[in-house]
Order: C-alpha cells, then sequence, then structure tokens
C-alpha cells in the first residue's frame, strides 16, 4: 500500500504536501497540517517513518549498552533473581529488540488514535471520521522519534536507555520515588506532541477549543505517564 505524493485538497485544486514537507510542518507549522489532513488524511509514509527513526535510534544503541540495561532492570526489580531465569530474560529481551520500536509504535499510533477518536468523534458529535486522527497522531509521532535521535549521544555515553530531556531536569533532587518517576517520564519531546495532537484536534473538530483541545491531549499524556510512574516505568 503506497500513498502519492501529492493528493488533491478537498476538490479545491491544490496539491497536497509530500512526506518530507509534512515531517517538516509538523514542527514547525502543525496547524497548516492538520488542515492538510483533515482534507486528505494520509498517514502511512508518517507512520512508517517514524517506525523507522524509533528502529533506526535502537540500532544504533551498542548492544552490550542494550543488554547491560536490560540485565540491570531486570535486577532492580527482582534483586534475588535466579540466573536461569535472569538468562531467559536476556534472551527474550535479544528477540524483542529490533520487534518493539516497530509493534510498540504502530500500536501506540493505532490506541491513541481510536482513544481520541472516541472523545472527539463520538464522545463529542465530531463528524470528522478515524483518518484524519490516525493521520495526525501518525505525524505528531514524529517529534518523539526525533526526540529519540537528539538524546541518541546522551543514551550511549551514559548507558541508560529511559535518559532524556524530562522535566525531573528542571527539579533536581527528586531520587527515585514516585514524583522522581513521574518527572522522569514526562519528556520535552513527548509534552510537545501532545501539544501538538491537541492542535490536531482543535483543527479537525473546529468546534472544540484550541486550549480546551490541548489541555486534554496534555492531561491523557500525564494520566499515562502517572500510571507507568506506578509501575517503575519513567521511560518516555
Amino acid at each position: 500500500m503506497t500513498e502519492p505524493d501529492t493528493v488533491e485538497m478537498g476538490g479545491t485544486g491544490a496539491p497536497g504536501s509530500a512526506l518530507p514537507a509534512r515531517a517538516l510542518k509538523v514542527f514547525v507549522a502543525p496547524g497548516a497540517l492538520f488542515d492538510e489532513l483533515r482534507a486528505n488524511p494520509r498517514w502511512i509514509g508518517a507512520l512508517v517513518l517514524a517506525i523507522g527513526l524509533t528502529l533506526l535510534v535502537t540500532v544504533l544503541i551498542p548492544g552490550d549498552v542494550f543488554m547491560e540495561y536490560v540485565r540491570g532492570q531486570m535486577a532492580r526489580r527482582q534483586a534475588d533473581i535466579p540466573q536461569d531465569a535472569l538468562e531467559r530474560g536476556m534472551q527474550v529481551a535479544r528477540i524483542t529488540r529490533y520487534v518493539g520500536p516497530v509493534v510498540g509504535t504502530a500500536i501506540g499510533a493505532f490506541l491513541i488514535s481510536g482513544l481520541l477518536f472516541l472523545v472527539f468523534e463520538l464522545g463529542m458529535g465530531g463528524d470528522a471520521g478515524y483518518k484524519p486522527v490516525l493521520a495526525s497522531t501518525s505525524h505528531a509521532l514524529l517529534i518523539p522519534a526525533v526526540g529519540s535521535l537528539v538524546t541518541l549521544p546522551v543514551i550511549i555515553r551514559t548507558g541508560d536507555l529511559a535518559a532524556s530531556l524530562s522535566l525531573d531536569l528542571l527539579f533536581p533532587g527528586m531520587g527515585s520515588g514516585y514524583v522522581g518517576r513521574l518527572l522522569h517520564g514526562m519528556n520535552f519531546f513527548g509534552l510537545w506532541a501532545a501539544v501538538v495532537l491537541g492542535i490536531a484536534m482543535a483543527r479537525i473538530y473546529p468546534k472544540r477549543s484550541p486550549g480546551g483541545s490541548i489541555a486534554f491531549t496534555v492531561g491523557l499524556y500525564v494520566a499515562f505517564k502517572a500510571v507507568f510512574a506506578l509501575t517503575g516505568v519513567g521511560a518516555a
């Protein structure tokens, strides 16, 4: 299944943007991008690009750094883990290392889109359809994907796969308790993507105010991170 580089927009005769232009717009002109995607909801190329960037980060992380991080995480969660169980876990990690970014990003795109569609379309009486929401989410996911590339040198240097430009940098000394994990889980690029998704919902559903839409998507992001922090999962 392929997407054309240009598509007529809503019968106006104006061609839609090619994928590189759309990828740039999500960072510098999200409102214009989402107006375009409402008329021509192209999502495949953006989602494949987001998956590719996420997979690239995984490939560029040295294998020994990745496995040592996994070993440390397993030992932290169960200090007396038997050696055979540890080795089985390491084997699973070797298998899922490259599968996880592909499956996780794809599932995340559909889950986030489905939730936003349920709230804005079915819950609030919108009429845009599912595809514009999926297209917007797929493009918004490019922001944390690029963020992972930006923080890759820090990940490699520190050996911490969860390293990111997170809010705990603004509040040092919070420790490893719940608040510290929550702040560590909320990073700049994730919050940026949440704000952009709020802009998207306001453009796709014009009856919804931009402020209210952004408050909802950012609140949803914080809620997810709050749940992850309860389990000790702080990575963004």
